[in-house]
């Protein structure tokens, strides 16, 4: 035995002596609300959004918690007081009023949809040479990569089949169609840009901007507000409204790799005024079928009033043979609908559709008739060329007399060439 030293010894303190049935709990110290708490974050993360307009927000998450038998019983008011007393002021939910359906974080996708989105950017990436794209794609791809979300060697199912036709690795460096980041944040605050075209690039119609001049040694500067980042068919474009200039207000698609920027503004106009212009950009984009927008800025101005309109605009009439007629008449998109007619369509009784209301033609080789209504600069749209002349002798051009003229002289160059 140990000899005590009475000298050393000092007495311990009183212990309170507490009653066990006053101590407070912690509402989650017991199983079933802990782990109904955990079913509910799990749940969510992985199930994102759930709502149905009849049920509301809450009682749309338990329906569907019970329908997977997550929970046994509908016990609503507890998963209330969960998101009232846990998800919310810990931040596990947003602090905001959730309407539709509940989310934690960045999760507003389920898994599947998740890899459907990937695929879909990972075909943009690839296809259309989008270098913002493939930097996000890079990212993406190895945060889902390495936890096995998405396998590389799982079946592409959709894919892009257009293709850039510009390699990105052998333009300049200060190439707009590089310096995608710097040009999106010019549109999304509304930059005033300066901007040129490298010389020797290729254009189909001779644009007259002598007037754009703000650099005294290069003519072919001009100031525009950039709208809007555009893939189209071969490339991607950018459209832009003229700042200055006889041009002032003229709205244009031009390609990416054909231009670079100038100096800095430090101009910025009200976002209110960069929505508004690209609303107006929108409708002629829509109204001409195309990103040719043509070169008069007083004509795109006339079609935008709904007064001048119909002095901005010109009737388009084709005839078609029966073959060919077959898919004109099945590709109900290629323009405005409000803006084409046709005759009705060959395998079809008692058509009712309004757009196949024109009557045939009295032509035995060209019975089927196509009318479509466009802006007057669709006449010098290069791409309305190819698509008519496409089709050979299988359509027979009509109106207006200078499209027909135009179509001819092509014909006639091609023939004297064989």
């Amino acid at each position: 035995m140990g000899i005590i030293n009475q000298q050393n010894y000092e007495p311990l303190p009183d212990i309170e002596i507490v009653n066990i049935d006053d101590l407070v709990t912690h509402p989650y110290s017991d199983i079933e609300p802990f782990t109904r708490l955990i079913k509910t974050i799990h749940f969510i993360i992985h199930h994102p959004l759930i709502y149905q307009k009849k049920e509301g927000c809450l009682q749309s998450l338990v329906n569907a918690m019970l329908d997977e038998q997550i929970i046994n019983i509908n016990c609503g008011d507890s998963i209330r007081k969960d998101i009232e007393k846990v998800l919310k002021p810990f931040g596990i939910l947003p602090d905001f009023t959730l309407k539709k359906g509940y989310f934690i974080g960045t999760g507003i996708l389920s898994q599947t949809d998740l890899i459907k989105v990937f695929r879909l950017l990972e075909a943009q990436a690839n296809s259309l040479s989008d270098p913002v794209a493939l930097s996000i794609y890079e990212t993406f791809k190895n945060r889902l990569g390495d936890p096995k979300i998405a396998h590389p060697e799982s079946y592409p199912v959709r894919a892009i089949y257009n293709k850039n036709i510009v390699d990105l690795n052998s333009l300049p460096n200060d190439s707009l169609a590089i310096k995608i980041d710097v040009l999106e944040g010019a549109i999304a605050s509304g930059e005033l840009l300066e901007l040129n075209r490298f010389s020797g690039s290729a254009k189909f119609t001779q644009n007259n901007h002598q007037n754009n001049q703000i650099n005294t040694n290069n003519n072919n500067y001009f100031l525009a507000y950039p709208l809007q980042i555009v893939f189209h068919n071969i490339g991607w474009y950018l459209a832009y409204e003229y700042a200055e200039g006889i041009d002032k207000g003229l709205f244009k698609f031009e390609r990416l790799d054909r231009l670079f920027l100038g100096r800095k503004t430090n101009q910025l106009r009200d976002i209110n005024q960069q929505i508004n212009a690209l609303n107006k950009l929108q409708k002629l984009y829509q109204a001409s079928g195309g990103i040719f927008l043509g070169n008069n800025v007083k004509l795109q101005k006339q079609y935008l009033d709904s007064k001048q309109k119909s002095k901005a605009e010109i009737t388009i009439e084709l005839w078609f043979n029966d073959y060919i007629f077959k898919f004109i008449s099945e590709g109900t998109n290629p323009f405005p609908l409000q803006q084409m007619k046709m005759s009705p369509r060959l395998h079809k009784n008692n058509e009712t559709n309004p757009l196949f209301t024109l009557k045939k033609t009295e032509d035995k080789n060209f019975p089927n008739r196509f009318q479509v209504k466009l802006p007057i600069w669709s006449l010098e749209d290069i791409d309305l060329l190819r698509w008519i002349v496409g089709f050979g002798g299988q359509v027979k051009v009509i109106n207006p007399p200078e499209l027909v003229i135009k179509v001819k002289q092509i014909g006639e160059a091609i023939s004297l060439l064989y």
